[in-house]
């Protein structure tokens, strides 16, 4: 009887058991996968690491001279081929002597573009050969190539319609077809960042000066910028969104932009096409302006122009909506800064402070700027970590727009695989 009742205990037990046996089948391949899904996030992890190492080592071991010019994107001579305008001496006060200093990225104006693709292929070529040559980070290698006014090629791809012509004219296919075209071309011809494009709404207040250099509308300027930035972006041509966070009708290369504007249309007008593009652009550019809230004074410093201006580059651009990429200045041998107080030097310093990794000059020498710069970091630690960490986000995006690469490194001295792969900057193929 007693044997009788536990075999029918066991018989039941049997059956629960197989009932939920699929369940626990279940349960241990969900959880075996999870184990694995975790194990390809952490090696992914440990991967970004690697990289992220690799790129401080290598900023670390740049000498001096190299890595504070870094920092400056300023124009050059000539059109055929490339020699340096200055000397490395020129940082430490002996401007005659010295190697040859180099800026971290090359702005051409028309007046560097020759007459055929060939030879301005061949004058690309010849400023990254001199920079190998002399052992030198390879630069970016920019233009303002907007369309319509702002059209720096214009002997070699001919005319280039306006954003405006094209918000007006043509339709998505036809708006993307162009971008594309326009973009192959540029990277047959060497060019790996293109200021442009502008991407503020048309106003009023800024009609005047944009002229057919909006889109206009804030949902042209939705619809149409994406196409121009990834047919780009998609190229590795990085592209730099303008002019953060506005302009007025004041051409700031005559005077300083004055915005008063009220608090809604501060962020419906001014800030939401960043706030919408940011995600997809490289790098975005800082207007000079300065910006009056009108109904809330305490929003910002209305004293200070926005690309020296930490609240406008620290606080908005990266804690607000989050921009990781590159963040140029606006020329700041314009009059709009010098012609109001703040001399080259003076906002060099201000804007490295403020958070800005790239200052434009559309003068060809920046030695004295540098020297200045340097000099700062020698005084206080914060600015100098402030520099290596600029130099830093550069590095990492001439890698990402194929002007420097990270050679992967599977094994180690003794030829034994590496759990996780070591990675090492190198200079990419021109």
């Amino acid at each position: 009887m007693n044997c009788y009742s536990n075999l029918k205990k066991t018989k039941k037990t049997a059956e629960k058991i197989w009932k939920i046996f699929p369940l626990f089948l279940t349960s241990f391949f969900i959880l075996s996968c999870a184990s694995k899904a975790e194990k390809q996030r952490l090696y992914e992890i440990a991967v970004q690491d690697s990289k992220k190492t690799a790129i401080e080592q290598f900023v670390s071991q740049l000498p001096e001279n190299v890595k504070i010019s870094q920092l400056f994107l300023v124009n050059i001579e000539g059109n055929k081929n490339y020699f340096p305008v200055e000397k490395t001496g020129s940082l430490y006060g002996k401007k005659n002597e010295g190697e040859p200093l180099l800026p971290g990225g090359c702005l051409f104006f028309s007046y560097n573009i020759a007459d055929s693709k060939e030879q301005v292929r061949s004058f690309i070529k010849s400023i990254n050969s001199f920079y190998s040559k002399n052992n030198n980070v390879l630069p970016f290698i920019a233009v303002d190539q907007e369309g319509g006014s702002v059209n720096r090629l214009r002997k070699i791809t001919g005319n280039f319609p306006s954003e405006k012509y094209i918000s007006q004219n043509f339709d998505e296919a036809k708006a993307r077809e162009l971008y594309e075209k326009q973009a192959s071309q540029m990277a047959e011809l060497g060019f790996n960042l293109n200021l442009a494009p502008v991407v503020e709404v048309e106003t009023l207040e800024n009609s005047g000066f944009l002229d057919t250099r909006s889109f206009g509308s804030l949902e042209k300027v939705l619809f149409y910028a994406p196409l121009e930035i990834n047919a780009f972006e998609n190229q590795k041509i990085a592209t730099v969104l303008k002019h953060f966070p506005g302009n007025s009708n004041t051409d700031p290369h005559t005077g300083l932009p004055e915005i008063k504007i009220s608090s809604e249309r501060l962020k419906n007008e001014l800030l939401e096409p960043f706030k919408k593009l940011l995600p997809l652009s490289s790098s975005v550019l800082m207007s000079h302006a300065r910006i009056t809230v009108e109904d809330d004074p305490s929003y910002c410093d209305s004293s200070i122009p926005a690309c020296i201006s930490k609240f406008w580059v620290t606080k908005v651009l990266r804690e607000d909506f989050g921009f990781e990429g590159l963040i140029l200045s606006d020329d700041i041998f314009m009059g709009a800064l010098a012609d109001n107080g703040f001399l080259s030097e003076d906002a060099a310093i201000r804007a490295i402070e403020a958070g800005v990794n790239i200052i434009m000059l559309s003068e060809k020498r920046f030695g004295s700027v540098a020297k200045i710069l340097l000099k700062k970091a020698s005084e206080s630690q914060e600015f100098n970590q402030k520099i290596q960490k600029s130099v830093q986000k550069i590095i990492e995006y001439k890698i990402k727009g194929g002007v420097l690469e990270l050679r992967q490194i599977d094994f180690d001295s003794d030829g034994k695989k590496l759990k996780v792969p070591a990675f090492k900057v190198v200079a990419a193929d021109f």
